[in-house]
């Protein structure tokens, strides 16, 4: 009886243990970019320049916010959902921020993450914001 109990027990525990991954949706079709460009030079590629992607996740409870991109101080572009922009940049220390344009029912909030550009490499940063919606960037550089 007790072999029984136990194996029922492991069987049950195993079963809620999850070996497979969760398939998760894919976007449709690549990410849309920038709807506005306020500094166009920052979005040339060049020789010897390092790239950065920042990407705006695409979501259903959006409220129509734009997200301004900044790089050192300088606004570069506007995001709105589900866009991207590729900003290009010498090799060293930059500062690329996100802030929420205050329009409509949006509020504003900020949020700045430190980018060590190397060159020919590229940085990605996605903006994720919370249910307090406040702004997170997650930067990874490969």
């Amino acid at each position: 009886m007790k072999l029984y109990v136990v194996g029922t027990l492991c069987l049950a525990m195993t079963a809620c243990m999850s070996g497979m991954p969760i398939p998760m949706p894919l976007p449709k079709g690549p990410p849309k970019t920038a709807s506005e460009v306020m500094k166009a030079d920052a979005l040339k590629a060049y020789e010897g320049a390092g790239v950065i992607f920042v990407t705006r996740d695409k979501t259903v409870w959006d409220k129509g916010c734009t997200y301004e991109i900044s790089m050192d101080g300088q606004t570069v572009a506007g995001l709105r959902n589900g866009e991207q922009v590729a900003l290009y940049a010498d090799p060293g220390g930059r500062a690329v921020g996100v802030s929420i344009r205050k329009e409509g029912s949006c509020h504003p909030a900020a949020a700045l993450v430190p980018v060590n550009v190397v060159a020919n490499a590229t940085t990605k940063i996605r903006i994720v914001k919370d249910s307090s919606y406040d702004l997170h960037l997650e930067a990874t550089t490969y």
